[in-house]
C-alpha cells in the first residue's frame, strides 16, 4: 500500500483557496483544516466547520454519510456519494496519510456537488455525440474518396495492372507503381488500400516532388520536444493504414539514405527525439521512371530499391491503350453532361479525332479537354469547331474513316488499323510493335493479316 505523510502545522486555519472543497481531519474525525468554500456545501462558513467531529456533524444530518470513518476503517481511498440536510448530493473523495507506523494519521476529503459534474456528464455526451458525428462524416468521406471514381479497364494492360494490385492489395508488402503523369497511380494506390486489411485505417500520401527537401523529414516523421512529440508526422499520422510516397524517384539521395534507414528498421525517430517510435504502416510508392536503370546510373540506391521494390506494377500511357481512351471519352462525357445539368452529345468527327490524338497528359488531360467541351460548347452537340486548335488534327489524319451511318466497333477498327499501320512504318519487329501497344505478339500479327485481307478486298 502506497504511504502518504502530512505533517501540517498545529494552528487551525482555513485553507486559502477558493476554487476546491478540501477538509483534512485527524484520526479522531475533529476537522482540522478546510477551504473557503468546504462549509458551504453544508450551509455553514468555513469556519464553523473547525474542531467539529464529523461523528457528531453526521449525527446532526449535516451530512451523511462521513467519508473520514469509511477511511480510517478500510485504509484507502473511498470515493462515496454524500448528502447534505438541504438535499443535495455531494460526490466526495477521501485520501488517507499515514504516520510512520502505518496507521491513518489523517485524512482529507475533497468534494463535488453532483448537480455540477451531471452538467458536466451531458456536456460530455454532447461532445461524445459530436465526435461520433465527426468519426461518421470523415468515413463517410472516406468512402467517398475510394468510390468515386470508376475505374475504366477496357485495354488488356490496364486490366492485369489492376488485376496485379487487387491480388496483392491484402499483402502488406511494399508496391512501387510506376507510370506516366495522369496515369492513375494514386487511383490505384487508393484502390489496394481499400482491398486492403487496413482498409479502416488512414491513407496518407507525401509528394516527393511537391516538398522541399529542406521540410521533407519533418513532414513524414514529424518533431519533438523534451519527451513528448510536438508536431505529429505523416508517418504516425498514417499508423494502422497506407503511406502513399508518390513520385519517390524525383528524391535526393540524401533523402534516400534516410528513408532506407526508417523503412529497413521498420522505426522512425521524429526530429530531435532519442527514441524511436516502431512503424506500423504499409508501404506503396510511385515513380515516373524505371528505378532499375535509376539504380544503374547511380541516381538511386540500390538498398532502396530492393526494399522497395518487391511487387512493381506497370500503368502504360493512354496513348497505347486506345480501349480506354474510347470508354473514358464516353464515361468522361456522361460524368461532366451530369455535372453540369447538360444533355451534350459529341459527332462521330470529334470522337474519332480524340482516339487519335497522343494525350501526354493520360487521363488527366483527356479528362480536362472533355470538361471543357462540355462547358464552351454553345450547343447540345459538340462538333469539331468546339475543339480547341491544339487539338485538332490535320484534316488527312482522319478523312479515310467512313464515319456517317458507322457503328463505334467498325469506327474503332478503322483507327486501330491506322494505329498498326503507323506501328508498322516505325518499329521493325511485330515483338516491338506489341511492347509498344501493350497486347502479345500474336495479337499484333492476327490484327496485321486481318487488316491487310481488308486492304485487298477494298
Amino acid at each position: 500500500m502506497a504511504q502518504f505523510h502530512l505533517n501540517p502545522n498545529s494552528i487551525q486555519e482555513v485553507l486559502e483557496t477558493h476554487d476546491e472543497d478540501v477538509i483534512v481531519t485527524n484520526h479522531e474525525g475533529i476537522i482540522m483544516k478546510a477551504t473557503r468554500i468546504s462549509g458551504h456545501r453544508y450551509g455553514l462558513e468555513a469556519e464553523d466547520l473547525i474542531g467539529k467531529s464529523v461523528y457528531e456533524l453526521e449525527k446532526e444530518g449535516i451530512f451523511t454519510p462521513a467519508v473520514t470513518p469509511l477511511v480510517l476503517k478500510q485504509k484507502k481511498k473511498i470515493v462515496t456519494i454524500q448528502k447534505t440536510a438541504s438535499g443535495s448530493k455531494i460526490l466526495i473523495t477521501g485520501m488517507p496519510f499515514f504516520d510512520y507506523n502505518g496507521e491513518v494519521d489523517y485524512v482529507i476529503s475533497y468534494s463535488y456537488d453532483v448537480s455540477e459534474l451531471l452538467v458536466i456528464q451531458d456536456y460530455m455526451k454532447e461532445i461524445e455525440y459530436e465526435m461520433a458525428k465527426v468519426q461518421e462524416e470523415v468515413q463517410h468521406l472516406r468512402r467517398q474518396m475510394f468510390t468515386a471514381s470508376e475505374y475504366i479497364m477496357r485495354s488488356k494492360c490496364t486490366q492485369e495492372a489492376f488485376s496485379t494490385a487487387r491480388r496483392v492489395a491484402s499483402l502488406d508488402v511494399p508496391v512501387v507503381i510506376y507510370g506516366e503523369l495522369g496515369t492513375g497511380k494514386t487511383t490505384i494506390a487508393k484502390e489496394m488500400h481499400k482491398e486492403s486489411m487496413r482498409s479502416n485505417g488512414p491513407f496518407i500520401e507525401l509528394d516527393c516532388a511537391t516538398i522541399p527537401e529542406s521540410i521533407f523529414l519533418k513532414e513524414l516523421v514529424g518533431e519533438q520536444s523534451s519527451d513528448t512529440i510536438t508536431v505529429p508526422g505523416l508517418l504516425s499520422i498514417a499508423e494502422g493504414g497506407t503511406f502513399f510516397l508518390k513520385n519517390v524517384d524525383r528524391m535526393s539521395l540524401h533523402l534516400q539514405s534516410k528513408i532506407t534507414k526508417i523503412f529497413k528498421e521498420e522505426r522512425f525517430q521524429p526530429l530531435g527525439c532519442e527514441f524511436s517510435i516502431p512503424l506500423h504502416v504499409r508501404i506503396i510508392c510511385s515513380s515516373e521512371t524505371d528505378l532499375q536503370q535509376a539504380v544503374s546510373e547511380k541516381k538511386f540506391m540500390g538498398e532502396l530499391y530492393y526494399l522497395l521494390n518487391i511487387v512493381p506494377i506497370t500503368l502504360k500511357p493512354l496513348r497505347e491503350r486506345i480501349e480506354d481512351i474510347s470508354a473514358l471519352i464516353s464515361h468522361f462525357l456522361q460524368t461532366f453532361s451530369a455535372k453540369y445539368k447538360t444533355g451534350k452529345m459529341m459527332t462521330d468527327l470529334v470522337f474519332t479525332q480524340l482516339l487519335q490524338f497522343e494525350w501526354r497528359g493520360n487521363i488527366q488531360e483527356l479528362r480536362h479537354v472533355i470538361e471543357r467541351l462540355v462547358v464552351h460548347s454553345v450547343g447540345d452537340v459538340i462538333d469539331l469547331h468546339d475543339l480547341p486548335h491544339e487539338y485538332r488534327l490535320p484534316e488527312d489524319n482522319f478523312s479515310d474513316f467512313t464515319l456517317d451511318g458507322e457503328t463505334l466497333p467498325v469506327i474503332l477498327e478503322q483507327v486501330e488499323m491506322q494505329i498498326l499501320n503507323r506501328a508498322k512504318k516505325r518499329y521493325k519487329t511485330t515483338t516491338e510493335m506489341a511492347r509498344i501497344l501493350g497486347i502479345s505478339q500474336p495479337s499484333v500479327v492476327r490484327k496485321l493479316k486481318k487488316y491487310t485481307q481488308t486492304e485487298e478486298k477494298i
